[in-house]
Order: C-alpha cells, then structure tokens, then sequence
C-alpha cells in the first residue's frame, strides 16, 4: 500500500508533464479563443473605461454646482471625445456618452425638471448614473490569466482591450484506447472511451477513438505503438491492474518510462503515467470500470490537460453514517444533494442498490448510473449522519 501515489501528488506531477509537452503556439482571432489555451496573459495598457460615462440619457452636471443649471447647446454621444465642463451648466448627454471633464453626475432625462433652457433639478450625489474611468480595470492589471482555458465569453474582454488576436496553444491530440478481450471481441461494450474522448475535448484538445485491442501483449504493443506515433497523448481503459491478463502497464512502460503507477484512491486506484520518450508522446493508462476510469480521469488525467487546480466544493449535511474500507486510501463517493442534503449513492432508495452501512468502491467503479449523482465526496474518514460534508459537482470536476 505504501507505493501507491498519493493523489494530489499524482496530479502535481501530470501537470507539470503537460506544461513540459505543451502544444505549439499560434495566433488565432478573437471569436476563436473558446476552448483554447492562453499563452500570455491579457493585460490592461489603459484603465477601462477610458473615461467616465453616463449610464442614462439625461444631463451631465457637476454635483457641486448650485441650481439652476444652464443648459447647453449641444448633446455628446457615445463616439465623442470628452469636452471640459463649464461651471453652472448642464449638457444633454446621451447612455454610453464620456462625461465633460468636471462633470460627475448624470440626471436622468425623466426626473429632470427643465424650465425653458434652464435646469432647476434634481440634486444629485457625485457619481450617479456615471461609470468611472478605471471602474472596470486599471492599466497594467492582468484580467486573464497565462495558461487559462479560454471561453466564447473572454472574447469580450479582449474586445473591450482592443485586442483582435491572441496567442494560444494549439490543442493536442489524443489516442482513446479500450483493452480488454471482452471489449475487443464486442461481448461487452465500451463503457469507457466515448466518456473519455469527450472530457478530452471538454479540456480543449482533439480526441480520436482509436478502437479496441485484446488481452495479448504483442498485439496490444502493435495498436498502442501505432497511436503513439501519430499522437501526442495516448488514453487506454483497463489492463491497468497486476493479473494475468493486465498488460497494459507492461507494454506503455516497454514504450517509455513509468511517471507513477498506483494512486491512493478508490475508485480510479490502478492507474498509471508513462513518458513515450521515443515517440514524444505522454500516457495516460485508466481503469476499466467505468466509473473508475472517470474518477482517474478527472482527478488525474485533467491536471495534464487543463494544469493543476484546487477542486472547488460545496457542503451539504450527510444524511447517514457510512463506513470506510479499512484501508488508508482516499475514496470518492457519489452523492445525490438536495436542499442542503447529501446522500451515498448506492446506498438503498438511492436507485442503485449496491451497498448499506459500508461503502463499496468495487461496486461503485462498474456501475455507470452513479454517474447521474450530483457530484463526488472524497473521503478518508467515515460519514456521520448530521456532520457536513465537501463534495464537489460534476460540472466543477469536468471544468476547462
């Protein structure tokens, strides 16, 4: 037990590889960025907005100025450059329009109590119905971060900044691989790669599923050698533990050198990462059991993709005792929340029955409907009823 890996020490380790086989850079437009890694940060040159500006059609006043106000001769419009405010005037102003330099308030159009070309109120407080110069971001602010998995709505703020392109990474490719005889042979489906390739392509990279190979060394090291040639990441399902049939360890480690092999955590425990030195190519080797194969990938699979990050977690109150297998690993359990209510699911009246006062990874790692839970407790201790539990949702574990 003392080999196994702990997992956030796995995890540290295939970011730092992906930082080490990070794909090629290359400039692409602003409505392209989504899904794609940013290489240098964004950074403000100038504070946005450039200038304050009124939120309301109305009157820009300076709040200081006794009423009446003279009404000017003219209306600014959001293309015009700022002008200087005259004392004891007010100029019509237009939504999105700079502010006169020394005007600090807007009055809207609807409260304004207009006398001819004179404007006798409201009052206001400085800065109503204005948005500051710098409210926004200040020069030399960074607003994204270097290495951040870019989204449609980024492009925004790229906008915003006057910029038209950025540097990113180019995705890499990934090699999605199920072993086994039964999966080759088609006795048993795939339950694995489909989930696999998507999350791939959830972190922003390109997935193929690359097909099936049997419980045979040689013809499992052909099928893996040929992926690993024409891509930079290989993903392979099952074959990961030590029995008789387990080759898919052996034949990776063959190929390159073992990163770490075992983690301390259940379901996802025998798991593994190879450097494909010879073929410049990185290996991820994941359970077979579907719901083992997710826990690996999300836990440590995303790290390599997406680089390393703390999981974000919500807390709920657990609503029965559950008890832990007796071995100092850490487990992930499903569990359903509702109004602030956790529970283990795959306890009994949770739709899948497969365990009760004790909790089951074995079970748990074959049964694809526990998937369909709100998200993941990890544990090393026991559920008490009525104590709070962390858990994190599916959707935060998926996240770019």
């Amino acid at each position: 037990m003392s080999s196994l890996r702990d997992p956030a020490e796995a995890a540290t380790a295939a970011a730092r590889l992906g930082e080490a086989v990070a794909g090629e850079t290359t400039t692409v437009a602003a409505d392209a960025v989504g899904g794609l890694r940013l290489v240098e940060a964004v950074v403000a040159a100038d504070p946005r907005p450039a200038h304050d500006y009124a939120t309301m059609d109305g009157f820009a006043v300076a709040a200081g100025d006794p009423l009446p106000l003279s009404i000017r001769d003219r209306t600014l419009a959001p293309d015009d450059d700022p002008v200087d405010h005259a004392a004891g005037t007010a100029t019509r102003i237009a939504t999105g329009a700079p502010l006169p330099r020394g005007a600090d308030a807007v009055v809207p159009r609807e409260d304004a109590r207009v006398d001819g070309e004179r404007l006798r109120g409201p009052s206001l407080e400085a800065w109503t119905n204005v948005v500051r110069r710098g409210s926004y971001c200040s020069a030399g602010e960074t607003l994204v971060e270097s290495g951040t998995v870019l989204s449609p709505r980024d492009a925004a703020i790229l906008r915003d900044l006057g910029r038209d392109r950025v540097t990113v990474r180019e995705p890499l490719s990934a090699a999605v691989v199920a072993t086994g005889d039964e999966v080759d042979a088609g006795a048993q489906p795939d339950r694995d790669s489909a989930t696999i390739a998507g999350l791939c392509r959830r972190w922003g990279h390109d997935a193929t599923l690359a097909g099936t190979a049997p419980d045979d060394s040689t013809a499992l090291r052909r099928r893996l050698r040929a992926a690993a040639e024409t891509h930079d990441v290989l993903v392979t399902s099952g074959g990961t533990s030590v029995g008789r049939l387990d080759h898919t360890v052996g034949v990776l480690a063959d190929l390159g050198a073992v990163v770490w092999r075992g983690v301390a955590l259940r379901p996802g425990r025998p798991a593994a990462c190879i450097r494909l030195g010879g073929h410049d190519a990185v290996a991820f080797a994941l359970p077979g059991k579907p719901v083992a194969a997710y826990v690996a990938a999300v836990t440590l699979l995303a790290p390599f993709f997406r680089g390393a990050r703390a999981l974000p977690w919500r807390e709920a109150t657990v609503d029965r005792d559950l008890a832990l297998p007796e071995a100092p690993l850490e487990y992930a359990i499903p569990v359903a929340v509702a109004d602030g209510t956790a529970t283990p699911v795959g306890t009994p009246g949770t739709g899948a029955d497969l365990y009760d006062g004790r909790y089951r990874p074995g079970r748990v790692a074959s049964c694809p409907r526990v998937l369909r839970a709100d998200g993941l407790a990890f544990r090393t201790a026991p559920l008490v009823a009525g104590d709070a539990v962390e858990w994190t949702p599916f959707p935060a574990l998926e996240t770019p």
